[in-house]
């Protein structure tokens, strides 16, 4: 259990970094919560490798980027350093390809936290090396091209997309060559596979409580080989988390959009 409150440098950390955006009120860590909630992800044979990044992406949605340090920490209590650093890596890319939809000050009381704790076990425990280059090119807007259509095509979302790109051309451009190109193709190369960095994608969604966009995500990872049992343990955790952080959202009806999409196929 992480006990920063009895650690004087990990205490002296979350005042000055971690925790400065909570409200009055809100919620203390409950490693306990987290530890269940890891458990009922684990539980899923496919899900079990990705449970402590859907958990960090998962908090970072909810406003409560806080708690992804303590989370860290607890996970690493009795690491190796390379274990530590690998786990290291996958939070940080999972962080990295949900950014966009968060925002960044949205995100960076998670990168703090995890910080503090490398600070005070060492540099061993972390990684510093850079996973993409220092620039984007055109190769980059090519690759988010192609994982884009690749992701939305069964969402059914092509003529609202067509819109966007015509009177938001800039902002649709930046989201196709940044988020799906630069961040998520690389992570995807790198890191994870197609259907798990869109988990995560989805989980940020539902976070969020984006309800519309929601139902686009779910029949997007549905088309792209997610099963409806890993989606349906996926939003039943974060929708936990979610209830806890006192931010519900509405929970969709899986097996409606998976028939749309089977339906769908059938055209």
């Amino acid at each position: 259990m992480s006990g920063w409150a009895n650690d004087e440098f990990m205490s002296n950390w979350d005042k000055t970094y971690v925790s400065t955006n909570l409200k009055d009120g809100a919620k203390a860590y409950d490693a306990a919560l987290f530890k269940d909630l890891h458990s009922e992800l684990s539980s899923n044979e496919e899900l079990q490798k990705l449970s402590s990044e859907i958990l960090v992406v998962a908090s970072c949605a909810l406003g409560r980027a806080d708690l992804v340090g303590k989370w860290f920490d607890d996970q690493t209590k009795s690491s190796s350093a390379e274990e530590s650093r690998k786990l290291f890596v996958r939070l940080r890319e999972s962080i990295m390809c949900v950014y966009p939809f968060l925002g960044v000050p949205a995100c960076m009381p998670a990168c703090y936290g995890m910080i503090g704790v490398l600070e005070r076990k060492g540099q061993a425990y972390g990684d510093t090396t850079r996973l993409r280059k220092p620039f984007m090119d055109e190769e980059d807007v090519e690759k988010g091209r192609k994982l884009r259509a690749t992701i939305y095509s069964s969402a059914g979302n092509s003529g609202i997309f067509a819109l966007m790109d015509k009177y938001f051309p800039d902002l649709y451009g930046a989201s196709t060559a940044i988020t799906w190109g630069y961040l998520i193709s690389k992570a995807n190369e790198e890191i994870f596979e197609m259907k798990e960095s869109h988990l995560l994608v989805l989980t940020t969604i539902c976070g969020l409580g984006a309800t519309r966009q929601m139902g686009s995500h779910i029949k997007a990872t549905i088309g792209i080989g997610n099963t409806v049992a890993n989606v349906k343990t996926l939003i039943s955790v974060v929708s936990r988390l979610a209830i806890w952080a006192e931010k519900p959202f509405k929970v969709p009806d899986v097996d409606a959009l998976a028939e749309q999409v089977r339906q769908a196929a059938k055209v």
